[in-house]
């Protein structure tokens, strides 16, 4: 088949949504030709959107405005793809996380839609998706519906976004499959080159870029607790750089890694390689490709049950979720409870690696998509012939 691969960035590029672009773009490649629909964002029209929408809200009413959800936005761009798709003809589009590509646009084959979250219910989670003026959320939540209801099959990475698209959007629960998304790292361990041992050193790893909404203070004070009750453990932060004065000589802080960089990429593998736990309290979090990673690694992850992360981090089988509410104190003691008891912790290694192979990687992921396009070809074709 061929297939149309539909985005607000372009999938060549490592770094677009965090590399799951290029990740998923590199899986649709196994089962078809693949061609590219990626429109630039022209300088006139943001400055177009921000002066006419944007900057009135900000500085009359100290508002934000989504402006990539914006009508405006999305039917300028549902035009450009209903054209190309005109022009250069594909047997089934496949949109990555661009609901503003197909909200407007009439498209005569098959749509698979991957989303990792409704606009209905990021606006307001995310900090940075809060205090949106009321016509900013009414029209983002109509262009996000409109979306959904067009696609033929909506590719939903969380259970969560799952219940959003049913509960808010109307989706029929048919058209909606689970498949959480995999690890974006261009090189995965082998098992045997991972520490399954019962010797557990403690070696904690906080990863990310976000230092607050990651949960950074809880993990750094939870990692504090546990060297209070005699615990011998290690934290490296790797990512960010904490707001915080760090003078610990068991704590490593490293501000930053690209994992397209193939020496930054050496030392993450290494990293990892020699990381115990990853302690991620996030607050907010709509999927979590880390936990991908993590598990890829034999690495039990210990978060918090936000979002979609339920999906990615199942308790006792690849790490712990635990309550939104839960401070450092139940972070250090769960810590403490499996570094306690190695066989708990070699089976946990042992599991995270198996749900890893199961369901958190890439190839997983490649063959699911191929099983939905092939239904929705096959549904579309029936529907043809009648």
């Amino acid at each position: 088949m061929k297939i149309g691969f539909a985005g607000r960035w372009s999938p060549l590029d490592k770094k677009s949504w965090s590399g799951t672009y290029y990740f998923s773009y590199n899986e649709l490649k196994k089962y078809g030709e693949v061609e590219i629909f990626h429109f630039t964002y022209p300088k006139w029209f943001s400055n177009y959107l921000i002066s006419i929408y944007k900057k009135p809200q900000h500085y009359l009413r100290r508002k934000n405005v989504a402006v990539e959800f914006l009508k405006d936005y999305a039917k300028h761009y549902s035009r450009k793809l209903e054209r190309e798709l005109r022009r250069r003809k594909v047997d089934i589009l496949f949109v990555a996380s661009a609901p503003q590509l197909i909200a407007y646009a009439n498209i005569d084959i098959p749509v698979i839609l991957l989303t990792d979250g409704t606009f209905y219910q990021i606006q307001g989670y995310y900090d940075a998706w809060k205090n949106f003026a009321p016509f900013s959320i009414r029209q983002g939540i109509e262009v996000d519906k409109n979306a959904f209801l067009k696609a033929t099959h909506i590719m939903a990475a969380s259970e969560w976004t799952k219940k959003s698209a049913i509960d808010d959007y109307g989706v029929d629960p048919a058209r909606i499959t689970v498949v959480p998304l995999g690890a974006n790292l261009e090189k995965i361990p082998a098992q045997n080159e991972l520490d399954l041992s019962t010797d557990c050193k403690s070696r904690l790893l906080f990863l990310g870029v976000e230092w607050q909404r990651k949960g950074g203070d809880i993990a750094l004070e939870a990692f504090l607790q546990l060297k209070q009750k005699g615990i011998k453990a290690k934290l490296q932060i790797v990512g960010c750089e904490p707001p915080v004065n760090i003078n610990d000589p068991d704590i490593t802080v490293i501000p930053f890694l690209d994992k397209n960089n193939p020496e930054d990429f050496n030392k993450l593998n290494d990293i990892l390689l020699h990381t115990d736990f990853l302690l991620l309290p996030t607050r907010a979090e709509c999927a979590g490709v880390v936990f991908c990673e993590a598990s890829a690694y034999g690495i039990p992850s210990i978060t918090t049950h936000t979002g979609g992360v339920g999906t990615y981090v199942r308790s006792g089988e690849n790490g712990f979720a635990l309550s939104p509410a839960a401070g450092p104190g139940e972070y250090a003691l769960q810590l403490e409870q499996v570094i306690n008891n190695p066989h708990l912790l070699t089976e946990l290694k042992k599991s995270s690696r198996q749900y890893y192979e199961s369901t958190l990687s890439w190839e997983v992921w490649g063959k699911k998509f191929k099983e939905i396009a092939a239904a929705c070809l096959q549904q579309t074709a029936a529907v043809k012939s009648i």
